[in-house]
């Protein structure tokens, strides 16, 4: 059986480099008309964060400011450089748009929304918005270099060399001009002028990594695999953390046939992006080659957990359990590859290997006849060459992609998008108690949304200890021994005072704080007793029924999947995503809650997630919509929101929803938006 090889990227990437742009501006606008000195505070500490790459905090400080003067355009065009630089493209032409709209005169506005419109492929409006910042500043070379960026994807390589050439009167030592003139060069097949023009971008900086990657890269391409080796060790002694260096080393090595050379690199690639699918699908053909089967496989589950649509992912782990004589889960990944691509002509023959080794002679000759009617249809081409056909396809670009970013999980704090991170719901609002200590109630206060209801309880003589809303995951510092002796306290009060609602209230919280749920629930069931219009004990008791709810759930599951083992594991896996929990017994507590409060948007937001736990999605957006109405700084339901849309798979409407998130402080947005909002 034959291992399908997939060596390259979906396309070189193009280098832009804009930093020195920034300062530029930076400096130029550091100045401004009188204004509030809270906007003057809040900008300069923005345009700092900016400057230092710490791009979430840049976007709230510039946020804060926005709020203390909507009427002026720099606080809009920087957040909207700090939103491009997280992979926000769609935030940061918002952002642009808005700048315009108050400044329309300031060029690099058209510059920067031109770049952002050709990051998502909207090519022409790209174009059109380069030619107004010519227009406003025609000896700014970087339009040019920008502009011959989105010629070179649209493949217009002649006028995207005119652009390079431009920049390069106007700026002889612009080296971007220079390194993507290259490029231009090298897609016309013209690969010696190149190495001269990516040659001279190195004479110009030798201190630019990407400058000797593009030549390594050049130098892979034509077969030059010392030199360019070579290469990418000299932009390894310049940063020696980017991933994409070791796997064209890799590559290299294994053209020299030095196997350990291309194990050890691809190794590193995976330390520093641990989610690099072509990697693993690069390392599982070495093992296979050296019948290390258990090895491939390992490696192409990977494959196919990152990337669960890739057809070739499939194939292979196919092809490998094959080879090991597994024909059972060999038959179940072909059929995988076949579903996912009905033309795969191979697989059907590789699949009728399976099946006559399972004794299936029927469902193996009925394979055979499938390949060879799509062969006929294919005018006889190769069964494993039909995929080929398809390679200008959207829809089939989908089912060969690898996740394959190469960018450093370990990056900066500033690049939360290349960090890998664990996608989730936000979680629950939840009523609890700030500390007493002053420090620690300053810190847990910072956390918490303004609440009127709670504002005047606190206010009032009523509160013993004060109240404030928390995220589940933030709430209540008390340690657990500190909570017991106050749990032991509460409940010595309860004799004297046996019919304070509150007093149960503030039970509930520490036994939960704690862990004892179902104690926590029985208090606030008492609250409700005394009190039926206690809106936050029904909140905190629905809460709890859920957590409850959700364990049991989690447990129902362990306990199936212990006795599952090899390929039926695969299985059990996949029969959990369509058992759905039920937390109906909670919606109704949340239910009662919003008869008492119904312009509280958090209930609106909790009764959401458990929707969306229970696959009830529409629901569950129209929750937090009405939660945003409600709250319209509520940055976790936008998040929710957005998540939950990109469940049902409408990515355009779930993307302004985390642009908003992230711009409200929630930074793994950013690293939702990098995935799934930017077209590859």
């Amino acid at each position: 059986m034959k291992i399908i090889y997939f060596y390259g990227m979906k396309k070189p990437a193009l280098f832009l480099k804009q930093k020195h742009i920034f300062l530029l501006l930076l400096m130029a606008l550091s100045l401004l008309g009188n204004s509030q000195v809270n906007t003057q505070r809040f900008l300069a500490m923005g345009r700092t964060d900016l400057f230092n790459d710490n791009y979430t905090e840049s976007i709230k400080n510039l946020s804060v400011a926005i709020e203390a003067a909507p009427n002026k355009f720099e606080p809009y065009f920087f957040r909207g450089l700090a939103k491009y630089s997280l992979g926000d493209y769609e935030g940061a032409i918002s952002d642009f748009n808005k700048s315009i709209e108050i400044n329309p005169y300031f060029s690099y506005n058209y510059q920067y929304r031109g770049i952002c419109k050709s990051q998502i492929e909207q090519y022409s409006s790209a174009l059109q918005d380069y030619s107004d910042a010519i227009h406003r500043g025609p000896n700014n070379a970087d339009v040019f270099v920008n502009r011959g960026t989105t010629l070179l994807q649209l493949e217009m390589y002649e006028r995207a060399i005119s652009d390079f050439d431009t920049a390069i009167i106007l700026d002889s030592k612009n080296e971007m001009a220079f390194l993507n003139k290259g490029y231009a060069l090298y897609k016309q097949k013209k690969m010696e002028e190149a190495l001269d023009e990516i040659n001279r971008a190195i004479r110009i900086n030798y201190l630019n990594k990407a400058a000797y990657q593009r030549r390594g890269m050049l130098k892979f391409e034509m077969e030059k695999f010392d030199d360019a080796i070579f290469d990418f060790e000299l932009a390894m002694k310049l940063d020696d953390e980017d991933p994409i260096l070791y796997f064209f080393r890799g590559m290299s090595r294994h053209k020299l046939g030095d196997t350990l050379g291309t194990y050890a690199d691809y190794k590193q690639v995976l330390e520093l992006d641990p989610n690099n699918a072509l990697t693993y699908y690069n390392r599982s053909i070495l093992k296979s080659e050296q019948k290390d089967y258990k090895g491939a496989i390992k490696d192409l589950n990977k494959v196919v957990q990152i990337n669960r649509s890739n057809i070739y992912g499939w194939y292979n782990r196919g092809v490998v359990k094959y080879m090991s004589g597994n024909f059972r889960g060999a038959e179940r990944d072909f059929s995988k590859a076949i579903t996912l691509f009905p033309d795969f002509a191979q697989a059907y023959l590789n699949r009728s290997g399976a099946r006559r080794e399972l004794n299936n002679e029927k469902g193996a000759y009925s394979d055979v006849l499938k390949a060879e009617e799509i062969r006929e249809r294919f005018n006889n081409l190769p069964p494993d060459s039909i995929p080929l056909m398809y390679k200008d396809s959207i829809e089939f670009s989908k089912l060969i992609a690898f996740e394959s970013d190469f960018n450093n999980a370990n990056a900066e704090d500033g690049y939360i998008q290349y960090k890998n991170v664990y996608i989730e719901l936000e979680p629950n609002f939840v009523i609890s108690m700030l500390s007493n200590d002053e420090e620690n109630y300053i810190e847990e206060k910072r956390n918490q949304y303004y609440i009127k209801e709670l504002a005047e309880y606190n206010q009032s003589k009523l509160a013993a200890h004060k109240l404030a809303f928390g995220l589940t995951k933030q709430v209540n510092q008390l340690s657990p021994k500190k909570s017991t002796e106050i749990l032991e306290r509460m409940e010595d009060n309860l004799e004297s005072n046996p019919n304070n609602p509150f007093n149960y209230l503030y039970i509930g919280i520490l036994n939960e704080r704690l862990g004892n749920l179902s104690a926590a629930k029985e208090s606030y069931r008492q609250a409700v007793k005394l009190d039926p219009t206690f809106g936050f004990a029904y909140l905190n008791m629905a809460n709890v029924i859920y957590s409850e709810s959700l364990e049991n759930y989690e447990r129902s599951f362990e306990s199936k999947a212990q006795i599952s083992k090899g390929d039926l594991q695969e299985e059990q896996t996949a029969k959990k995503e369509y058992e759905i929990p039920d937390f109906k017994e909670a919606i109704n507590i949340y239910n009662q809650a919003l008869q008492i409060y119904p312009k509280l948007g958090f209930l609106y937001y909790n009764r959401a997630n458990l929707y969306s736990k229970m696959q009830n999605y529409m629901m569950a957006i129209e929750d937090y919509d009405k939660a945003i109405s409600l709250q319209e700084d509520l940055a976790e339901a936008y998040y929710n929101k957005g998540l939950t849309l990109l469940l049902l798979k409408d990515n355009e409407a779930a993307c302004p929803n985390l642009s908003k998130a992230g711009e409200l402080g929630i930074s793994s947005a950013y690293n939702l938006i990098k995935r799934y909002c930017i077209k590859k």
